[in-house]
Protein backbone atom coordinates (compact mmCIF):
# COMPACT_ATOMS: atom_id res chain seq x y z
CA UNK A 1 0.00 0.00 0.00
CA UNK A 2 1.57 3.87 -0.39
CA UNK A 3 0.37 5.86 1.42
CA UNK A 4 -0.50 9.93 0.83
CA UNK A 5 -1.02 11.38 4.02
CA UNK A 6 0.28 11.47 7.42
CA UNK A 7 -1.98 12.56 10.15
CA UNK A 8 -0.16 13.48 13.50
CA UNK A 9 -0.82 14.21 16.69
CA UNK A 10 1.66 17.44 18.19
CA UNK A 11 1.40 16.49 22.31
CA UNK A 12 2.90 13.07 23.49
CA UNK A 13 3.75 12.83 19.40
CA UNK A 14 5.16 15.08 17.22
CA UNK A 15 5.98 17.61 19.77
CA UNK A 16 8.65 15.65 22.39
CA UNK A 17 8.55 16.23 25.95
CA UNK A 18 9.96 19.91 26.00
CA UNK A 19 7.51 20.40 23.65
CA UNK A 20 9.92 21.13 20.99
CA UNK A 21 9.68 19.94 17.46
CA UNK A 22 12.81 17.80 17.18
CA UNK A 23 15.29 18.42 13.99
CA UNK A 24 15.55 14.98 12.81
CA UNK A 25 11.34 14.99 12.87
CA UNK A 26 11.73 18.21 11.22
CA UNK A 27 13.74 16.79 7.98
CA UNK A 28 11.44 13.83 7.82
CA UNK A 29 8.87 16.38 7.02
CA UNK A 30 10.80 18.31 4.55
CA UNK A 31 11.65 14.60 2.52
CA UNK A 32 7.68 13.92 2.43
CA UNK A 33 6.96 17.67 1.57
CA UNK A 34 9.73 17.08 -1.29
CA UNK A 35 8.36 13.52 -2.51
CA UNK A 36 4.45 14.62 -2.90
CA UNK A 37 3.36 13.51 -0.20
CA UNK A 38 1.11 15.36 2.52
CA UNK A 39 1.76 15.57 6.45
CA UNK A 40 -0.92 17.68 8.66
CA UNK A 41 -1.84 17.94 11.77
CA UNK A 42 -4.00 16.37 13.90
CA UNK A 43 -4.21 17.87 17.32
CA UNK A 44 -6.41 18.93 20.13
CA UNK A 45 -4.47 22.37 20.27
CA UNK A 46 -6.55 25.74 17.88
CA UNK A 47 -4.76 26.69 15.40
CA UNK A 48 -2.72 29.38 17.19
CA UNK A 49 -1.31 27.14 19.04
CA UNK A 50 0.10 24.86 16.31
CA UNK A 51 1.16 28.00 15.13
CA UNK A 52 4.27 28.43 17.45
CA UNK A 53 5.87 25.61 15.83
CA UNK A 54 5.63 26.94 12.29
CA UNK A 55 9.03 27.87 11.82
CA UNK A 56 9.73 24.03 12.49
CA UNK A 57 6.83 22.83 10.34
CA UNK A 58 6.79 24.45 7.42
CA UNK A 59 6.10 22.60 4.51
CA UNK A 60 2.69 21.56 7.05
CA UNK A 61 0.03 22.90 4.78
CA UNK A 62 -3.36 21.82 6.76
CA UNK A 63 -3.96 21.63 10.56
CA UNK A 64 -6.85 19.61 12.14
CA UNK A 65 -7.24 21.65 15.18
CA UNK A 66 -9.66 21.19 18.49
CA UNK A 67 -9.71 17.37 18.05
CA UNK A 68 -11.62 17.89 14.97
CA UNK A 69 -13.32 21.08 15.32
CA UNK A 70 -11.65 23.19 13.14
CA UNK A 71 -10.04 22.63 9.44
CA UNK A 72 -7.36 25.27 9.24
CA UNK A 73 -5.64 26.21 6.27
CA UNK A 74 -1.77 27.33 7.59
CA UNK A 75 -0.59 28.42 4.61
CA UNK A 76 -3.42 31.02 3.96
CA UNK A 77 -4.07 31.36 7.86
CA UNK A 78 -7.83 31.04 7.61
CA UNK A 79 -10.48 28.49 8.53
CA UNK A 80 -12.40 26.16 6.52
CA UNK A 81 -14.81 24.59 8.31
CA UNK A 82 -15.22 24.77 12.22
CA UNK A 83 -18.05 22.92 14.24
CA UNK A 84 -19.55 24.37 17.52
CA UNK A 85 -20.57 23.23 20.66
CA UNK A 86 -24.88 23.78 21.46
CA UNK A 87 -25.25 26.81 23.89
CA UNK A 88 -27.33 24.49 26.44
CA UNK A 89 -24.10 22.32 26.53
CA UNK A 90 -21.61 24.97 27.61
CA UNK A 91 -24.08 26.25 29.74
CA UNK A 92 -24.61 22.82 31.68
CA UNK A 93 -21.04 22.70 32.05
CA UNK A 94 -20.64 25.78 33.08
CA UNK A 95 -23.02 25.13 36.04
CA UNK A 96 -21.27 21.27 36.53
CA UNK A 97 -17.73 23.07 37.27
CA UNK A 98 -19.30 25.57 39.33
CA UNK A 99 -18.38 24.66 42.77
CA UNK A 100 -15.23 23.11 41.88
CA UNK A 101 -11.46 24.28 41.84
CA UNK A 102 -11.20 24.25 37.52
CA UNK A 103 -10.08 25.96 34.92
CA UNK A 104 -11.45 26.68 31.79
CA UNK A 105 -9.90 26.80 28.72
CA UNK A 106 -12.48 28.20 25.62
CA UNK A 107 -11.56 27.41 21.73
CA UNK A 108 -13.05 30.27 19.73
CA UNK A 109 -12.25 30.89 16.39
CA UNK A 110 -8.56 30.52 15.36
CA UNK A 111 -7.56 30.95 19.03
CA UNK A 112 -8.40 30.42 22.25
CA UNK A 113 -8.89 32.20 26.08
CA UNK A 114 -8.36 30.71 29.32
CA UNK A 115 -9.15 32.54 32.92
CA UNK A 116 -7.65 35.46 34.03
CA UNK A 117 -5.63 34.14 36.59
CA UNK A 118 -4.77 31.05 34.91
CA UNK A 119 -1.12 31.46 34.08
CA UNK A 120 -0.53 32.04 38.00
CA UNK A 121 -2.26 28.59 38.85
CA UNK A 122 -1.18 26.27 36.09
CA UNK A 123 1.80 24.54 37.36
CA UNK A 124 -0.49 23.54 40.76
CA UNK A 125 -2.74 21.64 38.39
CA UNK A 126 0.31 19.98 36.62
CA UNK A 127 0.07 22.25 34.12
CA UNK A 128 3.03 24.24 34.40
CA UNK A 129 4.97 22.99 30.88
CA UNK A 130 2.57 24.88 29.23
CA UNK A 131 2.10 28.52 30.74
CA UNK A 132 4.61 29.91 27.78
CA UNK A 133 2.45 28.52 25.36
CA UNK A 134 -0.99 29.90 27.12
CA UNK A 135 1.06 33.34 27.01
CA UNK A 136 2.23 32.87 23.46
CA UNK A 137 -0.86 31.89 21.52
CA UNK A 138 -3.79 32.35 24.50
CA UNK A 139 -5.71 35.39 25.38
CA UNK A 140 -6.52 36.00 29.00
CA UNK A 141 -10.00 36.31 29.23
CA UNK A 142 -11.76 38.59 31.21
CA UNK A 143 -14.88 37.06 33.80
CA UNK A 144 -14.50 34.37 30.66
CA UNK A 145 -17.57 32.14 32.64
CA UNK A 146 -19.76 34.65 32.33
CA UNK A 147 -18.46 35.10 28.81
CA UNK A 148 -19.41 32.24 27.13
CA UNK A 149 -22.67 32.04 28.62
CA UNK A 150 -23.83 34.34 26.28
CA UNK A 151 -25.40 33.01 23.40
CA UNK A 152 -23.92 35.10 20.92
CA UNK A 153 -20.38 33.69 22.09
CA UNK A 154 -19.29 30.67 19.86
CA UNK A 155 -17.19 27.97 21.58
CA UNK A 156 -15.71 25.16 19.42
CA UNK A 157 -14.47 23.16 22.07
CA UNK A 158 -13.97 23.26 25.77
CA UNK A 159 -11.24 22.29 28.33
CA UNK A 160 -11.81 22.21 31.85
CA UNK A 161 -8.46 21.22 34.00
CA UNK A 162 -9.21 19.55 37.42
CA UNK A 163 -6.68 19.16 40.25
CA UNK A 164 -7.79 15.30 40.56
CA UNK A 165 -9.50 12.67 38.67
CA UNK A 166 -12.76 12.45 41.02
CA UNK A 167 -13.63 15.43 40.58
CA UNK A 168 -13.39 15.27 36.57
CA UNK A 169 -15.17 11.92 36.99
CA UNK A 170 -18.22 13.87 38.93
CA UNK A 171 -18.19 16.47 36.22
CA UNK A 172 -18.57 13.74 33.57
CA UNK A 173 -21.43 12.17 34.85
CA UNK A 174 -23.42 15.10 35.38
CA UNK A 175 -22.56 15.92 31.93
CA UNK A 176 -22.92 12.43 30.45
CA UNK A 177 -26.46 12.17 28.17
CA UNK A 178 -26.02 15.35 26.56
CA UNK A 179 -24.90 16.25 23.05
CA UNK A 180 -21.26 16.21 23.76
CA UNK A 181 -18.30 14.53 23.20
CA UNK A 182 -16.25 13.75 26.53
CA UNK A 183 -12.46 12.62 26.36
CA UNK A 184 -10.24 12.70 29.10
CA UNK A 185 -6.81 13.85 28.99
CA UNK A 186 -3.76 14.79 31.16
CA UNK A 187 -3.55 14.04 34.56
CA UNK A 188 -7.50 15.52 35.39
CA UNK A 189 -8.72 17.35 32.16
CA UNK A 190 -12.01 16.38 30.31
CA UNK A 191 -12.39 17.69 26.84
CA UNK A 192 -15.44 18.81 25.16
CA UNK A 193 -16.88 18.85 21.77
CA UNK A 194 -19.25 19.08 19.73
CA UNK A 195 -21.07 15.29 19.85
CA UNK A 196 -19.88 13.39 16.45
CA UNK A 197 -16.85 15.06 15.61
CA UNK A 198 -13.03 14.10 16.50
CA UNK A 199 -9.86 13.69 15.18
CA UNK A 200 -11.23 10.60 13.25
CA UNK A 201 -14.34 13.43 11.55
CA UNK A 202 -11.77 15.40 10.95
CA UNK A 203 -9.10 12.98 9.37
CA UNK A 204 -11.79 11.75 6.93
CA UNK A 205 -12.95 15.73 5.83
CA UNK A 206 -9.12 16.94 5.21
CA UNK A 207 -8.69 13.23 3.07
CA UNK A 208 -11.65 14.10 0.83
CA UNK A 209 -10.36 17.98 0.38
CA UNK A 210 -6.85 16.03 -0.86
CA UNK A 211 -8.78 12.99 -3.29
CA UNK A 212 -6.87 10.80 -0.85
CA UNK A 213 -9.02 7.43 -0.08
CA UNK A 214 -9.05 6.36 3.67
CA UNK A 215 -6.98 3.77 3.12
CA UNK A 216 -4.06 5.51 1.97
CA UNK A 217 -3.77 7.60 5.34
CA UNK A 218 -1.93 7.18 8.47
CA UNK A 219 -2.43 8.58 11.69
CA UNK A 220 0.02 8.16 14.39
CA UNK A 221 -0.83 9.53 18.28
CA UNK A 222 -0.54 8.49 22.09
CA UNK A 223 -3.31 9.58 23.79
CA UNK A 224 -7.17 8.42 24.38
CA UNK A 225 -8.30 11.61 21.95
CA UNK A 226 -6.00 10.09 19.47
CA UNK A 227 -8.04 6.73 18.79
CA UNK A 228 -10.79 8.08 16.51
CA UNK A 229 -7.90 9.18 13.94
CA UNK A 230 -6.78 5.59 14.66
CA UNK A 231 -9.21 3.78 13.90
CA UNK A 232 -10.34 6.14 10.91
CA UNK A 233 -7.32 6.04 9.07
CA UNK A 234 -5.79 3.22 6.35
CA UNK A 235 -2.66 2.80 8.88
CA UNK A 236 -2.64 3.27 12.82
CA UNK A 237 0.98 4.21 14.53
CA UNK A 238 1.66 4.17 18.37
CA UNK A 239 4.31 6.22 19.76
CA UNK A 240 6.32 4.29 21.68
CA UNK A 241 5.16 6.55 24.71
CA UNK A 242 1.44 5.93 23.66
CA UNK A 243 -0.92 4.46 26.47
CA UNK A 244 -2.23 0.76 26.53
CA UNK A 245 -5.35 1.43 24.63
CA UNK A 246 -3.50 3.41 21.91
CA UNK A 247 -0.95 0.38 20.99
CA UNK A 248 -3.89 -1.84 21.23
CA UNK A 249 -5.31 -0.08 18.08
CA UNK A 250 -2.44 0.54 16.37
CA UNK A 251 -0.83 -1.37 13.41
CA UNK A 252 2.33 -0.71 14.25
CA UNK A 253 4.68 0.93 17.44
CA UNK A 254 7.40 3.20 16.62
CA UNK A 255 10.35 4.76 19.07
CA UNK A 256 9.02 7.77 21.58
CA UNK A 257 8.87 11.39 21.34
CA UNK A 258 12.07 11.79 22.72
CA UNK A 259 13.77 9.13 20.35
CA UNK A 260 12.34 10.93 16.74
CA UNK A 261 9.31 8.17 16.05
CA UNK A 262 7.18 11.01 14.26
CA UNK A 263 10.38 10.53 11.96
CA UNK A 264 10.70 6.90 11.87
CA UNK A 265 7.02 6.73 10.94
CA UNK A 266 6.99 8.89 8.23
CA UNK A 267 10.44 7.44 6.82
CA UNK A 268 9.12 3.71 7.32
CA UNK A 269 5.32 4.23 6.43
CA UNK A 270 4.69 6.89 4.21
CA UNK A 271 8.19 7.29 2.04
CA UNK A 272 8.64 3.47 2.44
Amino acid sequence: MRYRLIALDMDGTLLDSGKRVRPDVSAAVREAAAAGRYVAICSGRCPSMVELSRDDLADVRYAICGSGTALYDLAERRMLEEFRLPHECVLRAIDACAETDSLFEVFHAEGFLYEEDALERMPSFGLGVYVSEYRAAGTRGRDLRRRIADPSFAVQKLNVHFRDAATRERVRSELSGLPLGLTDFEGASLELSPAGIDKGTGLRALAALLGVPAERTIAVGDADNDLPMLRAAGLAVAMGNANDSVRGAADAVVADNDHDGVAEAIRRYLLG
